[in-house]
């Protein structure tokens, strides 16, 4: 993205242009009037044109509306030595990315090019992601599109035909209830209920009620007989979330239910069976519960036939600028408003590291929305912890012209090592899973850039 067209009838300006702007880098076409420039265009790749106001055989307004219609995915900058503010209102008006008067210095002009495909950028990356978001919502996979998530949904895909318990482990607010849901959906039970229940969310005396129901008078305030989730999720799916807070009493009850089906509601002597696909989800580690002894061991093999690991969403960044399409798309639709976000601010964002995971940057994006001022989101519509980011996240590092690239390289990958150490604790495997890259490989590295220290 680097070719420019300069449509001028001052043959020597177009001369110092085109050179100037070629040791910048820049692929540059030249054409001195509107029938060249219709050939030029026809021809070229040019995403940026220039277009003076006067030329022999046509005017730049003319040729504006023309190449507009015709290539629309091109930016126009007008240029004239005619600055009145009529024709920049027209210009403007008529679709020009920016208009300049001359006579035009070459900084100003690099100015405005810089800006242009700047602008090309967003513009080419909303559209990527509105593909993505589009894509994604039509098989309801909206919760990211990195590898890892890839890989879930297609362990979801395939598992989600039988009937094995499904444990789901991973942080809070990292998506495990929408995995839960596409399990229920991409399963021949997607006609029959979806029930879900928070363990953590009930007291201990009532969760027995909750799940397997109850008989009229078997506790105070039990004026009536009612069914419990297990009930109520027959031929479906039971969800049941938090499952590592249920105490050790309440495991040994819920084992019978979830091993053979079968359970007794509270108040009664009968035997009621049902046929449900128990789905769990935990933000704790089960095995380390099992082995402290504070989860059934018999329990937790029942619950995990298959388990799903949700990573968080500081492991996965890719995911982030879809989940910000999502969320944003959501707002525009339901309060009638365009919201966009520089590339800038979506570094930052990816750079943050998202303790809350995706529950916490759709409640920050819903509070930007809320405090935008304009349609463009600013920094200042986001809390303290992300306006006040280090700044060493957000910027490339320094690099000294004395040093080979190879050598410079090495310093680049010596302070990522340094930073996921600290980061890991010291720990080289946990410091290897940030890298990416195995714990032999982080080793030998380390050997090798830092042994003689």
């Amino acid at each position: 993205m680097n070719e420019l067209l300069l449509v001028d009838d001052e043959s020597k300006l177009l001369r110092i242009f085109q050179a100037s702007l070629t040791k910048k880098g820049y692929l540059v076409s030249t054409a001195a009037n509107g029938q060249e420039a219709r050939r030029k265009m026809a021809e070229s790749n040019a995403k940026v044109v220039f277009l003076d106001l006067k030329l022999p055989d046509a005017t730049g307004l003319d040729l504006l509306q023309e190449f507009s219609a015709l290539y629309p995915d091109k930016v126009y900058v007008i240029m004239t030595a005619y600055g009145d503010v009529e024709n920049a209102v027209t210009a403007m008006k008529t679709g020009a990315f920016d208009y300049i008067v001359k006579p035009v210095k070459l900084n100003e002009l690099i100015v405005v090019i810089e800006k242009a495909f700047e602008f090309l950028r967003m513009k080419e990356e909303n559209i990527r992601l509105k593909e993505q978001l589009r894509d994604s919502e039509s098989s309801d996979e909206l919760l990211g599109v990195s590898s890892e998530m890839k890989e879930i949904f297609e362990l979801v895909k395939r598992v989600s035909q039988t009937n094995a318990s499904i444990l789901l482990q991973g942080e809070s607010g990292t998506g495990k209830t929408m995995i839960a849901k596409l399990l229920h959906k991409y399963s021949d039970r997607h006609n029959r209920p979806f029930v879900s229940i928070n363990c953590a969310a009930i007291p201990e005396q009532l969760l027995e009620s909750e799940l397997f129901g109850h008989e009229k008078g078997s506790f105070t305030g039990a004026v009536a007989s009612r069914k419990g989730k297990f009930e109520a999720a027959n031929h479906g799916t039971l969800f049941l979330d938090e499952i590592g807070e249920i105490t050790p009493a309440f495991q040994a009850k819920l084992l019978q239910a979830v091993q053979d089906k079968e359970f007794m509601r509270v108040g009664s002597d009968e035997i009621r069976n049902v046929d449900v696909r128990i789905i769990t989800a935990t933000n704790r580690n089960l095995k380390q519960m099992v082995d402290e002894g504070k989860f059934r061991e018999d329990l937790y093999y029942r619950l995990n036939v298959i388990d799903i690991y949700i990573p968080p969403l500081r492991e996965r960044s890719d995911d982030i600028p879809l989940l910000i399409g999502k969320f944003l798309e959501r707002y525009r639709q339901k309060m009638n408003r365009s919201f966009t976000l520089s590339p800038d601010l979506t570094q930052r964002l990816m750079s943050y590291s998202w303790p809350g995971n995706v529950r916490e940057l759709e409640n920050v994006i819903e509070r930007a929305v809320i405090l935008c001022r304009g349609e463009e989101l600013s920094v200042d519509d986001f809390p303290r912890e992300i306006r006040e980011m280090k700044n060493s996240f957000l910027h490339k590092p320094e690099l000294d012209d004395e040093k080979t690239l190879p050598e410079q390289l090495e310093e680049i990958e010596k302070q990522l090592i340094l930073k996921a150490l600290d980061e890991g604790l010291g720990q080289p495997a946990s410091a290897a899973k940030k890298l990416g890259i195995s714990r032999q490989s982080l080793l030998y590295k380390m050997n090798k850039y830092f042994s003689k220290n």
